[in-house]
């Protein structure tokens, strides 16, 4: 059997199958539709990176099961892709690195911009099999992303922000945390949007104040989520 490739789309459907007396037979009717944070963190980094050169070289930073290097590429940006594991899509205007974020196979001051969606608070844990590293992991990432950006280069970064903790999946980061992790870095852009139920079990993502997003506590999952763009010093 051959293998098979998850996206990690914003939106996920959940069937149920019921008999339909027009046709009769059984058919699937979509029972409910919920968003994850995706549905936020795609469109604030394309937004994010709308005000540099269409042609700039852009590093994104765990790619695996990502539509968005895909998304920029067709967009006219010169995308690297990386992660940990293989990504089967070779479009123009995108190459594929595999290997560790700890080592990044890049020159210093390599790109003008780089990604990190909802990756960084995954590295060093090995929930995806990746390589199992220290509790700083993610601050040892974040200073090779540093390392091959270009001063003055942009960082678009996503992570699950409120209640610090961290369990077997990621860390959910406080303001401590995160300034940790923008070490070298200035912010420009930081928005909180948290997780919210709607009608008949669905769900939407709404924007938050920095207190609100702080005072969140949750143990799994990801209700909420910060999203920044920052210039590197």
């Amino acid at each position: 059997m051959e293998d098979s490739f998850f996206i990690n789309q914003p939106v996920f459907l959940k069937y149920k199958r019921r008999f339909d007396w027009r046709m009769l037979k059984r058919r699937p009717f979509i029972k409910k539709a919920l968003l994850n944070e995706r549905i936020i963190e795609i469109p604030f980094a394309i937004d994010a990176l709308s005000g540099i050169p269409k042609t700039s070289k852009v590093l994104d930073l765990g790619c695996m099961e990502s539509v968005l290097p895909l998304f920029l590429a067709g967009l006219g940006f010169k995308v690297t892709g990386f992660d940990f594991r293989e990504y089967p899509y070779r479009v123009p205007n995108f190459e594929f690195r595999q290997g560790s974020i700890l080592e990044l196979p890049f020159e210093k001051d390599s790109f003008e911009a780089a990604t990190c969606v909802s990756t960084i608070e995954h590295i060093g844990i090995g929930f995806y099999d990746d390589p199992k590293d220290n509790v700083s992991s993610d601050i040892k990432g974040m200073s090779e992303i540093r390392r091959v950006l270009k001063t003055g280069g942009l960082l678009i970064l996503t992570v699950p922000f409120g209640k610090p903790l961290v369990n077997n999946q990621q860390r959910i980061y406080g303001r401590e945390g995160l300034d940790k992790l923008l070490a070298g870095f200035s912010v420009k852009t930081i928005k909180f949007f948290k997780n919210t139920p709607a009608v008949k079990g669905n769900n939407y993502w709404e924007e938050i104040s920095p207190l609100q997003a702080g005072e969140l506590e949750y143990s799994t999952g990801t209700e909420c989520v910060c999203c920044l763009s920052a210039f590197k010093n």
